[in-house]
């Protein structure tokens, strides 16, 4: 995955922002490494080379300052279901321990409430989708943890296996964390409630078939879940974002993602519960919600999964 002969629009500028030298003597200090060679296996075959270059090598070296300056550091990855952000986190851990770097990637998704808690909470949703919705969480055990592992502790995480349950997924064990940096990703991780000024019904022209009167009453229920997630953000130093161009593209992005896993796994969502999940991402939240202004990177990433662009706010 060599790098491209000329750069994404915005990268020598978050090159600058996140290793304080140019993108020339940035890339080839890279090379010395053979940064191409760091956990290539876990990259799908065809990955664009942007996927390293401009996101994966750019954030180590966002993680290597905070590493030198001696201070944890929590990133936040935000990005729409099926875009690569799970796969990109694995292949984060593997090139991290192969550079000798204390870093640990996690999901919000690994505080999903309890199965039974879950299904109380998620019961009634106009999509009957099982998990994923913002009040599937528990935002408290989040912010316990998070704030604890900041402050110097070693703190222990529950992990979430979407495999379990015929697809519907559960709590499986968890991880001890006494990492460096922490970088933490979720689908709707730094949305916020509208504004005073806004609508429910604003951000939908997406939509192939319009908001259903049972999905906008539900909408306004998630307004008030959003709330709670607030003190989670707070904990985020730096929040990076993949931001689709196309707001339909989970549902390319979706089927992909569980095609593999019933091909790799032998379970998964069926296609209707595949599709309830896509409209509920279409739905569930205004699109408007996405725009993260506090965001420090924005990645606009197309629906074949390519960046177009990087818009740097550090």
């Amino acid at each position: 995955m060599r790098p491209k002969p000329h750069p994404l629009k915005g990268l020598p500028e978050l090159v600058e922002a996140v290793a304080q030298t140019d993108l020339r003597s940035w890339t080839q200090a890279w090379l010395d490494k053979d940064a191409e060679d760091l956990a290539v296996h876990l990259w799908a075959q065809g990955t664009d080379s942007d996927w390293l270059w401009c996101l994966g090598l750019p954030l180590l070296s966002r993680a290597e300052q905070a590493i030198t300056a001696s201070q944890r550091t929590l990133i936040g990855l935000s990005a729409l279901p099926g875009c690569g952000k799970t796969t990109f986190g694995e292949w984060l851990t593997a090139a991290s321990d192969s550079l000798g770097f204390a870093i640990q990637v996690i999901s919000i998704d690994d505080f999903y409430l309890p199965a039974a808690e879950m299904d109380r909470a998620m019961a009634g949703n106009p999509w009957a989708v099982p998990r994923a919705l913002p009040g599937s969480h528990d935002t408290a055990l989040m912010v316990e943890c998070l704030s604890r592992w900041k402050q110097g502790a070693s703190v222990t995480f529950p992990r979430f296996d979407k495999a379990l349950r015929q697809g519907r997924g559960d709590r499986s064990g968890s991880i001890r964390c006494n990492a460096d940096v922490l970088i933490v990703e979720g689908w709707f991780l730094g949305c916020s409630p509208l504004g005073a000024g806004d609508h429910l019904n604003e951000g939908s022209s997406h939509l192939r078939n319009p908001l259903t009167i049972e999905e906008l009453s539900y909408r306004e229920l998630i307004q008030d879940k959003l709330a709670s997630y607030q003190r989670v953000w707070d904990e985020i130093d730096t929040l990076w974002q993949l931001a689709a161009t196309d707001f339909n593209a989970p549902m390319i992005w979706k089927r992909q993602q569980e095609q593999a896993m019933q091909r790799d796994r032998g379970t998964g969502l069926s296609d209707s519960a595949v599709s309830a999940f896509i409209r509920m991402i279409q739905t569930a939240i205004p699109a408007i919600s996405f725009e993260l202004d506090q965001a420090s990177v924005v990645y606009d990433i197309d629906p074949d999964r390519r960046f177009r662009q990087i818009r740097v706010n550090l």
